[in-house]
């Protein structure tokens, strides 16, 4: 019986008709047994490279190429026991090539693809994975390897082929030199041959499917058994996790479980933060060997947000003589990292240990949601046992009712009366809450007479418009930095705060921790009456008068069920918001018109453009604040539509907002905003390439328009307001940044039109329609004058003369 390698080729070209032919008849003669002793070439080649020189020219080297082919393929003719003839399949159109191909089974046989897609002008979907399937007959495919898929196209389209084709795609652009281009396929076809015929070592990684490696199994059997499809598997490769990451894409095959890639390692677990602040979904992160400590303080974030995950993180063994990568040798204990961010691990030595450590780590997980490690070494990261290990899985137990104490029963009660009849203005500030609370926060707050706040770590937890109708008893953001003008005004009174016994401030889901708001310890403490609901009793704050450790939900839901306000009392507040409602947020200095623009003059004329939509057009958005000035402008100027993400969250790392874009702008279904500022720009990978591409893969990428704003003044604008406020010294170069310049431009990725533009004066009929048109990423730079003035920066700066 005789092997076949079939030679499918997709063209109209005769120029690449030809030379392919050139190739197979190359390869016919080589595979032909001789039926002498094989002719030992080596001498003959030796002296061939030596006659090229140093730049031989294009003929030189493929007859060289010829004669080495030719003696490799006769050598193994001989030592191959089944002869293998080579058949050239030609095809006009993939249409035609895919119906042929199917029609006749036999020519499964096929190994070797070369689709020819240069009167493309732009790329289009990878087509060998359609060819590949065409051939699969009575459940054998083709064998494939590295070099099975060959892609002619257009110079303009390479770039975006480069995007779209993967990584065992040979991609080229038809070269006039006919030598070389025949030189090259005969190169490709010679490695397809040692790689499935004749390399042993080779052959075993085509001979057949491999079964997923039981760490991806049991993963995925673990995380659908809580989440079902409501979590996402982020990677970034290596080669000790590669073929994890293969087997995970294998077992959620079909499901709606993401495999999602970064640009870094801090990447994913920056998207991961974003999965479960703003969709409520759960992670899976893996990892090369050596990078824990590229996630950065992301990890506290995500350990402070209490967001379920397992990262999966290849290590070298603990015996090991200081391993290339490893983080566990005598100088160095990864795991020690891991224990100093207060996280959990699980290390899996061995393959035995694989089922026992899953388990405990599954069990980690279930018991409290955080972050848990899985540090595990390459040879349990292959292992693929022949029957699956069915590590138990914990038990999903209901959540059981909480039982109150005297003591938390006492303090809901008292927190009711101070609801009902306490003659007091009152604000509620709100952390991350779900859609059911955030329903009985506002209907709680409308009844009673009490405003509401966000904050910059949770914005848009409440906020100014709720399913498109406003919300009047919303006064802005509570916070260090960024504090509405009207929150100032409400909590002070000739610039003292008001005293804990005409105002409450109620912190719902909060640590009231520093950022909560731009108050002191010490004043915290003495002036203001702070009445904390949090279910962590670790949580609960030394200032705190009326601790609640009890859930939102068990505290919300008797709130509601026993509302009953003093009318006198309803009065009072309701005077108190409508008094403080009626002050303008901004102020006449923010609406001097300079060149460039300061940032208040900017966003306030993007709030209120943003206003417009909203109110006329049902405009909602998902706003991204990166740490920065222009961070804290546009979440205090711009109204927002509903929860947004916070690069301001726990550690405040700048840049984390402009990390969680792409994987939040494939996520949302509505459209996107985003304010960056040009420090966070300067200090994170350029993510603008994989964020289009996402969108372009995105099927609801062409209903949504994504907004990226880079703020730019060329400074780190708030150190240097502290510059200017503390010392009024010019940070000079401590505090310079360098931006790009970007040209502006306008191009196609795939059904996606990506528009670059410069913003030097505020336009909002360009603003309007980039902002509302769909299938549209706007990468827009604006340039703004720096200023340490107004929104919010400090409470000094509210007290200034052009601010009364």
């Amino acid at each position: 019986m005789r092997g076949m390698l079939g030679v499918c080729l997709v063209t109209q070209t005769q120029t690449l008709f030809e030379d392919v032919a050139f190739v197979v008849e190359q390869l016919r003669r080589g595979l032909v047994p001789v039926s002498t002793e094989p002719w030992n070439a080596t001498a003959c080649i030796e002296e061939m490279c030596r006659a090229m020189g140093g730049r031989p020219r294009s003929e030189e080297v493929l007859e060289t190429l010829m004669v080495q082919a030719e003696n490799y393929l006769q050598e193994n003719a001989v030592a191959n026991r089944q002869p293998l003839e080579v058949e050239l399949l030609h095809f006009p159109t993939l249409e035609v090539a895919r119906a042929q191909l199917t029609r006749h089974g036999e020519r499964s046989r096929v190994g070797l693809f070369i689709v020819d897609a240069c009167r493309q002008e732009e790329a289009d979907e990878d087509p060998f994975d359609d060819l590949f399937a065409a051939c699969r007959h009575e459940d054998e495919g083709p064998r494939l390897s590295p070099h099975s898929a060959v892609l002619y196209c257009s110079r303009p389209a390479l770039p975006g082929w480069m995007v779209r084709a993967g990584g065992n795609r040979h991609l080229r652009v038809p070269l006039e030199d006919r030598a070389a281009s025949r030189a090259d396929l005969l190169r490709i076809a010679v490695d397809h041959l040692e790689h499935v015929h004749f390399n042993r070592m080779l052959a075993r990684s085509v001979s057949h499917a491999l079964p997923p490696v039981s760490i991806a199994t049991e993963v995925t059997r673990f995380m659908a058994d809580r989440w079902q499809d409501g979590w996402d598997f982020h990677s970034y490769t290596g080669s000790m996790v590669a073929g994890l990451i293969q087997s995970m894409q294998q077992t959620t095959a079909g499901s709606g479980v993401r495999c999602l890639h970064g640009c870094n390692e801090h990447g994913l677990a920056v998207a991961a933060l974003a999965g479960w602040q703003l969709y409520g979904r759960a992670y899976v992160i893996a990892v090369t060997s050596g990078m824990i400590d590229e996630f950065r303080g992301t990890l506290a974030n995500l350990k402070r947000a209490g967001a379920p995950g397992l990262i999966i993180c290849a290590d070298s063994p603990d015996n090991a003589w200081f391993a290339f990568q490893g983080t566990l040798d005598a100088d160095h204990d990864g795991r020690q990292v891991i224990a100093a961010r207060g996280l959990r691990y699980v290390f899996i030595r061995k393959v035995d240990e694989v089922a026992a450590k899953l388990s405990e780590a599954f069990a980690l997980l279930a018991e409290r949601a955080e972050p848990v490690f899985v540090l595990a070494t390459q040879a349990v990261l292959e292992s693929r046992p022949l029957e699956a290990l069915g590590v138990p899985l914990p038990p999903v137990g209901e959540q059981p009712r909480p039982v109150l104490s005297e003591a938390q029963r006492a303090a809901l009660e008292e927190a009711l009366r101070l609801i009902n009849q306490a003659p007091l203005q009152m604000l509620w500030q709100c952390g991350k809450l779900s859609d059911a609370q955030r329903e009985r926060v506002y209907a709680i707050a409308e009844a009673a007479g009490i405003a509401l706040a966000d904050t910059i770590t949770q914005p848009g937890s409440v906020g100014p418009y709720h399913q498109g109708r406003p919300v009047p008893n919303y006064l802005g953001p509570l916070s260090l930095y960024g504090f509405s003008r009207r929150v100032y005004r409400f909590l002070h009174k000739d610039h003292e705060v008001v005293g804990p016994d005409e105002q409450c401030l109620f912190f719902l889901k909060s640590k009231v921790d520093q950022a909560a708001t731009p108050f002191s310890e010490g004043k915290l403490k003495r002036q203001v009456r702070v009445v904390q609901v949090n279910h962590e009793p670790r949580h609960l704050s030394p200032f705190t008068d009326l601790a609640l450790d009890i859930p939102l939900d068990l505290f919300l839901g008797h709130v509601q069920a026993n509302l009953a306000v003093d009318p006198e009392v309803l009065a009072l507040r309701r005077a108190r918001l409508a008094s403080v409602r009626a002050i303008p947020e901004a102020v006449p200095v923010d609406h001097i018109a300079t060149l460039p623009m300061t940032a208040n003059y900017f966003f306030l004329r993007l709030g209120d453009l943003v206003r417009e939509l909203i109110e006329r057009h049902d405009y909602l958005y998902t706003g991204i604040y990166d740490v920065g000035r222009c961070g804290i402008s546009a979440l205090r100027n711009v109204p927002r539509t509903g929860p947004g993400f916070s690069g301001w969250y726990g550690r405040a790392l700048m840049g984390d907002g402009l990390m969680a874009l792409p994987y939040i702008a494939i996520t949302t279904e509505g459209n996107v905003l985003a304010f960056i500022g040009d420090g966070a720009r300067a200090l994170v990978p350029d993510i603008e390439t994989r964020l289009a591409a996402s969108l372009a893969q995105d099927p609801r990428g062409a209903t949504k328009s994504v907004t990226l704003f880079y703020l730019t003044n060329g400074v780190l604008s708030m150190i240097q307001t502290y510059l200017d406020k503390r010392y009024a010294h010019n940070g000079a170069r401590q505090v310079a940044v360098t931006a790009p310049a970007p040209s502006p431009a306008v191009e196609r990725v795939g059904p996606i039109s990506v528009n670059r533009s410069r913003v030097v004066q505020f336009d909002p009929d360009f603003l309007r329609n980039v902002l509302t048109a769909p299938g549209q990423l706007n990468i827009i730079d604006v340039t703004l004058a720096h200023n340490s003035d107004g929104d919010g920066l400090s409470l000094v700066s509210e007290t200034a003369w052009n601010r009364q």
